[in-house]
């Protein structure tokens, strides 16, 4: 790809993090992808023209649209495709990804859940985390679904889990717009690859809002409800936090705590309180009320061996 015009993406996250800006004619290697942003772009793989920057990452495609308050993205021109040795197109998936059965019941798997963008997941799944890790379990930190972006997995990364893992090391740039089936075996693939680590729990984040495309397909199959233990719900405010921990309810997830940026408004959480017994509870600062919550919701049998003496357990 060679930039056009530089837009809102003015510079392009590489290897080791490294951030490079970038100039008018830059010759750049991109990935295409579809992207499902509310609060930036949707952009899909349309053909190739009219292609434009859609992640600080390097993924490119159509814009279809864009939230109001964003600048117009980056636009670059198509060079050509990257070739293997043998002269075909290289394909991500084709050569990461495998379809996998289904995986047998997993312990402790723990779904981050929001109730849109910006609600507070990846916050809230790093803050357990660090503070499940910092209690002497083995936590495997994931997200399943999204667009490819360096800063979720550096969030999860720095949190010291046992393993880190998101849906681009399975050659997905995202997963806006795949297939029931490819989801749920990308699913499958990705708590096969956990399983191997035989983690105490899982934290396990999921792009975007429950209302989402491949969000609500996801939760609507009987394998990831089977293998959910729990769900921690990060939400924007009382009506939508209300609406989606009784929606999680009626699909048959036990909600063990809402959080996020719902909690920074003592208001909002009272609200929230006075028409739920559902925890409320911040990740923010110290964070220890919802690890505590969680730890409490866990399988005992299973973390009672581990659990360092600064975190108790209570029966509830």
């Amino acid at each position: 790809m060679q930039v056009k015009k530089i837009g809102y993406h003015k510079s392009l996250v590489i290897k080791d993090n490294k951030k490079l800006r970038l100039y008018p004619d830059d010759v750049l290697v991109c990935v295409f992808g579809n992207r499902y942003a509310t609060d930036a772009y949707e952009g899909e793989v349309d053909g190739l023209d009219n292609i434009c920057m859609l992640t600080a990452a390097g993924m490119i495609g159509t814009l279809k649209s864009k939230h109001k308050e964003i600048e117009d993205p980056t636009l670059v021109s198509f060079l050509g495709f990257i070739g293997d040795k043998n002269g075909n197109i290289l394909n991500l998936k084709e050569k990461k990804f495998t379809i996998h059965p289904p995986i047998k019941e997993m312990k402790n798997l723990i779904l981050v859940l929001g109730t849109g963008m910006n609600a507070g997941k990846t916050t809230t799944a790093r803050k357990l985390i660090k503070l499940l890790t910092e209690a002497g379990l083995s936590v495997v930190a994931c997200k399943l679904t999204g667009s490819v972006s360096n800063r979720d997995q550096d969030e999860m990364r720095a949190a010291s889990p046992k393993l880190t893992i998101d849906f681009s090391d399975y050659g997905f740039p995202s997963t806006y717009m795949c297939d029931k089936s490819e989801l749920v075996s990308l699913f499958n693939a990705m708590l096969s690859d956990i399983s191997k680590t035989n983690p105490d729990v899982i934290i396990m984040e999921i792009a975007d809002g429950i209302l989402q495309r491949e969000t609500d397909m996801l939760l609507k199959e009987e394998c990831v409800l089977q293998n959910t233990k729990g769900v921690v719900l990060a939400a924007n405010d009382a009506p939508s936090a209300i609406y989606a921990a009784n929606r999680m309810n009626n699909m048959g997830y036990t909600v063990i705590a809402v959080s996020g940026s719902i909690t920074s408004s003592p208001l909002s959480t009272k609200e929230f309180a006075q028409h739920s017994s559902i925890p409320i509870c911040s990740s923010a600062n110290a964070g220890r009320e919802l690890t505590n919550t969680v730890i409490n919701f866990l399988d005992n049998e299973t973390i009672g061996k581990t659990l360092a003496p600064k975190f108790c357990i209570k029966t509830i």
